[in-house]
Parts: C-alpha cells; structure tokens; sequence
C-alpha cells in the first residue's frame, strides 16, 4: 500500500463524517461503482468490516488495484485532493 492510500484511509476512518460526504459526492459513487462491479459489492463488504476493526490491508489492496487504470487514478487522484481541504 502506498502512503498516499494508507493516510487517506486512515483520515476517512477517524472521520465518519468526511466519509460519508465522499460516498454522496459523484467521485464517491463512481468509486463505489468501480469497487462492487466485479462482484456485487462482497469483497467491498469485507474489506469494510476488517477495516472497521483496524485491519486495513484488504481495503488498501483493493484501492491500489483500482488505481492501476487511468480512470480509477483519476478518482482517487480527485478524492484524495478533496480530502486534503
């Protein structure tokens, strides 16, 4: 995991609230798109309870891949710049 991901998830997970904005912001749904099309959503779920309880590696993983195409890059170039405000 890069220490740009690791930092972002670790400020959406001390900020709820910052999260829950990203999720209802267009670069947070497209995220949420790319995220769950593979398979419904069950990694995503997954990767959600192991962060929940501190472990952030699946969820890390499955950023880091997302950001191998230049359309996921550009998401989460653009959340990441969000999330720095």
């Amino acid at each position: 995991m890069d220490q740009n991901t690791a930092q972002l998830i670790e400020k959406f997970r001390r900020n709820p609230a910052m999260a829950q904005s990203l999720l209802q912001s267009g670069d947070g749904q497209k995220l949420m798109q790319m995220l769950t099309r593979q398979d419904g959503g069950a990694a995503l779920n997954r990767a959600a309870q192991s962060a929940a309880m501190g472990n952030t590696k699946e969820l890390a993983a499955m950023l880091s891949s997302l950001m191998q195409s230049p359309e996921g890059m550009a998401v989460m170039s653009r959340i990441s710049e969000s999330a720095k405000k």
